[in-house]
């Protein structure tokens, strides 16, 4: 008997020390709140607000992933993208900032099994053939090509079917290409000037809706990106789909036809209320999440994507006020954002042992592991024997890291 409520004590730790989060996050995430269950390729649970899941970009991905396998939220999301495109420049709140509806947003999940193109794919070819305003760019190579794609139009939505490809571009020696995105964020001019080139942008409203591997997400940047705040300048939604429809069903013409007049519905509203106050309630939560938002990497430009998702939320539940129902939904967004930073930031290591290193201790961050579940965990078939043992090696030696006889398994010290 002692030892069965032993095994049960150690169990409740073990799943306490899952999910680290603080009080105040905690009761945000109410526990009574339907939410989507995402696991991340540490084994860590990360739950989606999924009351957030709403209006008209709820109806369209909860009918979607009804029939397909990508998560529900990916939809979401991907929804939300390409309608800050299209209000980039119509919609505001009242305040000075006036800050524009535009996402930079990444989907990041497995390769092939959680379905990312798809739910971006799917989302990005319903809003083309519904909206005739709205444009997208499925690639560019360099600033001065994207200079030609404004010329023909001043709202983009640029679409990456891999995050890595733009990586690629702009890091090419000589390239302006990252610095003209990163200004574009939250600008909407931008000017280069050489010996033999000059760009120049104005009014060019930008939005980014890309995919990518999880393991891809964590590695492929080098220092300029990170240097220059390109990574907190994105906002990344992790998921996990699951297999369960070998032959996805059709969605009904009737479901199309709905989901457009919802879209139509909302878009009409926008020219409508161009600026969105707050109720006094809903500025008196934000103000005060925002003024005990911890000062760190992850959380740069948080603030600045709240403001953007209210913009959304209010046009999305057809509202024309920030009230403290959608003030809550972004506090809720923004808590879940900081908590998939934490989990999925670049990893900053010049060798195959370091970098695995580091992931040992993110892993083992979130609580104890067995070996097995370890060795899962860091894809130790993808990094190898030797990159593996050496990095265990190095860690337990350095006392980081132990292993426990008696329960067989891994932790942090």
């Amino acid at each position: 008997m002692q030892n069965e409520a032993s095994e049960l004590q150690n169990a409740e730790k073990i799943r306490a020390a899952v999910v680290k989060v603080s009080e105040t996050e905690r009761r945000q995430f109410a526990p009574e709140i339907s939410k989507v269950q995402i696991l991340n390729e540490s084994g860590l649970l990360l739950d989606f607000p999924a009351h957030i899941m709403t209006g008209a970009a709820g109806n369209f991905s909860q009918v979607l992933a009804d029939c397909m396998e990508p998560p529900q939220h990916f939809f979401f999301m991907s929804y939300l993208a390409c309608l800050g495109a299209i209000c980039a420049n119509k919609n505001t709140l009242k305040t000075e900032l006036r800050p524009q509806p535009r996402l930079y947003v990444v989907i990041l999940g497995e390769s092939a099994d959680d379905r990312k193109s798809t739910a971006i794919s799917k989302t990005v070819d319903f809003f083309k053939n519904t909206v005739s305003e709205f444009h997208t760019c499925f690639g560019v190579g360099s600033a001065e090509g994207l200079q030609k794609r404004f010329l023909k139009d001043s709202i983009i939505l640029l679409v990456f079917d891999e995050l890595k490809a733009f990586v690629g571009k702009a890091s090419v020696d000589g390239s302006v290409l990252l610095p003209c995105v990163c200004s574009l964020f939250e600008s909407t001019c931008y000017e280069s000037h050489t010996k033999n080139q000059e760009i120049i942008l104005s009014s060019a409203y930008l939005s980014i809706l890309a995919a990518s591997t999880s393991a891809t997400y964590e590695r492929c940047w080098n220092s300029a990106f990170q240097d220059i705040g390109m990574t907190n300048r994105l906002f990344i939604v992790p998921g996990a789909g699951r297999r369960q429809y070998a032959i996805p069903s059709q969605v009904p013409s009737c479901e199309w036809d709905r989901m457009k007049r919802d879209l139509g519905k909302i878009l009409r509203s926008t020219s409508e209320t161009p600026e969105f106050d707050f109720t006094p309630g809903a500025r008196q939560l934000y103000e005060s999440w925002y003024l005990s938002l911890d000062q760190s990497i992850h959380t740069k430009r948080l603030d600045t994507y709240a403001l953007r998702f209210m913009i959304l939320l209010v046009i999305n539940s057809s509202k024309n006020i920030v009230d403290e129902k959608i003030a809550q939904d972004v506090i809720d967004l923004m808590n879940w954002q900081l908590q998939a930073r934490r989990l999925f930031d670049p990893i900053d290591a010049d060798s195959a042992i370091a970098k695995i290193e580091e992931k040992l201790r993110r892993v083992l961050a979130t609580g104890p592991r067995s070996d097995r579940d370890l060795k899962r965990a860091l894809h130790y078939n993808r990094v190898g024997t030797w990159v593996f043992s050496n990095a265990v090696q190095n860690l337990t030696r350095s006392g980081e890291i132990y292993f426990n006889k008696t329960a067989k398994f891994w932790g942090l010290r």
